[in-house]
């Protein structure tokens, strides 16, 4: 599978119809480079020369890689990275936005060990280039001495239009699994005393603005009477950022076990959590507080279950002026949501949440009806999501809708300059879901690991054949695998017929005497891959595409 190319349609979140009177655009698939290509890929960057730019998490390199012919560079490796879990390390990376004329700058943040002690810094580097290589140097620390944990480090950044960095810090992984009774901080604040005195101990779960050079913005806001970096309050784990060219910003969030976050960040708000999680519904979540119970570090830790001795809280007790919802929740349940449902392959793959590992935004014409749109993409579910915004980006509307699944779990996502590209980094380990959302695949049987997947828009103009007299027709399941529902109102001639044509154009396969109402197509003998589903009713006709698995 490394170097071969197939086509990929889209399908709606659990399946999907495609209406015969439209067609969804469709994507070639290919692979920059081999299988284990990049080692623990985390972030990824669309360079303004059309390369693309990846840290890697554990040997703390960045590299640079030309997306035609999979030639890979080590502009730099930091030393100074130290990983030993699978959330630390060299994480995120912004270029500045003059980086192509006058500020050949580099920003990347890590975490380090400091008198054995793991903390995380924001570190910018000055690109060069002499001859045909380049590479990265002149290290100038912006801050330091960050908190940081083996896990829920976030660590994105993103340079905003007003010129500031902007940069996610995880909760550090409080009050579940291993550190089940570290508490978490997300809604504690800095006092003036602390951030005279550099102490950024209260930083977890808050998304920070900062100067280029580190320091602390006059017009941030305040928190209590006190200015720090601190832009907003209340996060879990925000591994993505991104702003919109309006200048709106952008974050999505793992949840616990459901309502992983798309946020729109607004300065001195608070997102609620560990208070809240997703909407403030008093659904399907309860604060426990595991840090408060006596003797916790004797205690074992039980996802969902709260010990003696400790309330647990529901949303709607939590009260603060400055609480703001998330503009979209994947994928909020009610309390009688079934976390253990025996179909299932495990409790894991039940539970609702995606783990958003990124956002992009697609602001482009070149792919029809995606302007305006996020996309996030999902470690759990192999997956992007996309979300469309209304003329505002104040709110999501439409389905929730699914594209570009593989067996792999997605870790970053870039777009082309043109808006005809776009690329994913995937994990080189871990678990992800089949493309049913209800079966584990295992680590060992990711399909790209370690590697770039482009998938690139395909410009075919299915309407010149049948320019008018659209038939209503509608065919599922999307994708296919061993038969086609198609259903076709009004005919208006005795010679309704199908044909299955390949991408290239050539009939595969005729159905003759099909019938007004639903008509069950056979393509058990159809290799995986796109192709061409054409109805003719007597001249009156349509073409649409299709998936076969």
């Amino acid at each position: 599978m490394d170097y071969t190319r197939f086509i990929l349609a889209f399908t709606l979140l659990f399946g999907g119809i495609f209406l015969c009177q439209g067609q969804e655009p469709s994507f070639s698939q290919s692979q920059i480079g081999p299988n284990n290509f990049l080692n623990k890929p985390w972030d990824l960057e669309y360079a303004p020369d059309g390369s693309l730019w990846v840290t890697e998490r554990e040997e703390g390199k960045i590299v640079r890689i030309n997306p035609s012919s999979a030639s890979k560079q080590t502009l730099v490796t930091i030393t100074e990275v130290s990983s030993t879990a699978n959330q630390d390390g060299l994480l995120g990376l912004a270029l500045h936005p003059n980086f192509a004329t006058d500020s050949p700058f580099a920003y990347v943040s890590y975490t380090y060990l400091d008198g054995g002690e793991r903390r995380q810094k924001i570190v910018r580097f000055t690109y060069s280039i002499s001859g045909v290589n380049s590479a990265l140097s002149n290290p100038f620390t912006l801050i330091d001495q960050l908190p940081a944990s083996n896990d829920h480090n976030s660590g994105r950044l993103v340079f905003g239009p007003d010129g500031k960095l902007y940069y996610s810090i995880g909760d550090q992984g409080g009050n579940q699994n291993r550190n089940f009774c570290n508490p978490i901080l997300s809604q504690h604040l800095p006092t003036q005393e602390e951030i005279d005195l550099q102490n950024w101990e209260n930083y977890p779960g808050k998304i920070l603005r900062l100067n280029c050079d580190g320091s602390i913005p006059t017009d941030n806001p305040l928190f209590r009477s006190v200015q720090s970096h601190i832009l907003s309050i209340g996060h879990r784990n925000p591994q993505g950022l991104v702003f919109s060219s309006n200048g709106m910003l952008y974050s999505n969030e793992h949840g616990p076990n459901t309502d992983d976050e798309i946020n729109l960040i607004s300065k001195g708000k608070n997102y609620g959590w560990p208070r809240v999680v997703g909407y403030l519904d008093d659904q399907a979540y309860d604060y426990c507080n595991w840090s408060l119970a006596t003797d916790c570090e004797n205690l074992s830790y039980s996802n969902g279950s709260c010990p003696t001795g400790v309330q647990a809280l529901e949303e709607s007790s939590f009260t603060d002026s400055l609480y703001q919802d998330p503009l979209f929740s994947l994928f909020a349940v009610p309390d009688s949501f079934d976390f253990n449902d025996p179909t299932c392959q495990n409790s894991w793959i039940c539970r609702p949440n995606i783990a958003p590992s990124s956002i992009a935004i697609y602001e482009s014409d070149a792919i029809e009806g995606w302007k305006n749109s996020l996309l996030t993409t999902s470690l759990k579910r192999g997956r992007i999501y996309r979300l469309q915004l209304d003329s505002t980006g104040t709110e999501i509307v439409g389905d929730t809708l699914h594209h570009f699944y593989t067996p792999n779990r997605y870790r970053d996502i870039a777009i082309s300059a043109d808006g005809k590209t776009i690329y994913i980094i995937t994990d080189q380990s871990g678990s992800t879901s089949d493309l049913s959302g209800r079966n584990v695949v295992s680590s060992s049987n990711l399909q790209n690991k370690g590697s770039i997947l482009q998938f690139s828009l395909i410009s075919t103009d299915l309407e010149q054949e049948f320019p008018s007299n659209r038939l209503s027709c509608s065919i599922w399941p999307v994708p296919s695998s061993g038969h086609l529902n198609l259903e076709v109102n009004e005919v208006k001639s005795n010679v309704l017929s199908a044909s299955i044509r390949s991408i290239q154009g050539n009939i595969i396969k005729k159905f003759e005497g099909l019938k007004a109402g639903r008509n069950l197509l056979d393509t058990k003998q159809l290799a995986a891959g796109l192709y061409i589903l054409e109805v003719n009713d007597g001249g009156t006709g349509w073409q649409t595409k299709f998936v076969q698995e």
